[in-house]
């Protein structure tokens, strides 16, 4: 079966949502009805279905057909995360340059926008930060002190990129091979930098400790492409 097809179908099925003719949470008809009113094999329509129920477009309800999702903008964004852990070393640092673009715009938001349930929050992750001295553990605080941050601006799809951006596999190569050479005391720092900003509601000095932070980490990576590029065994 060609591929032409297969974006035919999904094409056609897209336009269909588009013309308001499936909404969310719709049941498509079977899949042999649909395929006769699209003029399509039904082949070609399976392939498509299997392709958009991958990028969350449509869900299976096993025993009971395929429905349109909810067209959750985030959710869909999720699928990107795949391509983001198998990408080389030259395209990590590509997505590092993006993670910085939108790390400034969120603290931007979270500095402006920050409620004290939200700084004790951060707070709170930073607190843990300072006394962990498990590198796992460190790894997955940092994640949710820079999600929380994200989270602040109420952005679903900024938070999503945000996330897409900085996949666990993507960040656990960086930091096992940059917590070699250096102490957990830089991370701590500058995180604490970052809070207090945000806790004065200061923004411009907000986006100057993220940039700080996360420039740090790609002249890291520039200067270590090598090393990404052939990571050791994680066994």
């Amino acid at each position: 079966m060609s591929s032409q097809k297969v974006d035919q179908a999904i094409s056609l099925v897209k336009d269909l949502i588009l013309a308001g003719e499936f909404r969310p949470g719709d049941k498509l008809p079977n899949e042999a009805g649909l395929a006769a009113r699209l003029d399509l094999s039904r082949n070609s329509l399976r392939e498509a279905v299997r392709a958009m129920q991958t990028m969350r477009i449509l869900e299976a309800r096993q025993g009971d057909g395929t429905y349109v999702s909810d067209l959750d903008p985030a959710a869909m964004l999720e699928v990107l995360s795949f391509a983001v852990d198998v990408s080389d070393a030259k395209s990590v640092l590509w997505y590092l340059e993006l993670r910085q673009v939108l790390e400034l715009a969120a603290v931007q938001e979270a500095a402006a926008r920050r409620s004290d349930a939200d700084l004790a929050d951060l707070r709170n992750i930073h607190q843990q930060t300072l006394t962990e001295e498990d590198p796992e553990r460190l790894m997955q605080l940092d994640a949710a002190f820079h999600d929380r941050i994200a989270a602040i601006g109420a952005n679903p799809v900024h938070a999503a990129l945000l996330r897409i951006v900085s996949a666990p596999t993507v960040r656990a190569r960086i930091w096992r091979q940059r917590m070699e050479d250096q102490d957990y005391q830089g991370l701590r720092s500058e995180h604490g930098a970052i809070l207090a900003a945000i806790e004065q509601r200061a923004v411009q000095a907000a986006q100057s400790e993220m940039w700080r932070h996360l420039n740090g980490v790609i002249s890291w990576v520039r200067d270590n492409a090598e090393a990404l590029a052939n990571p050791e065994d994680p066994k």
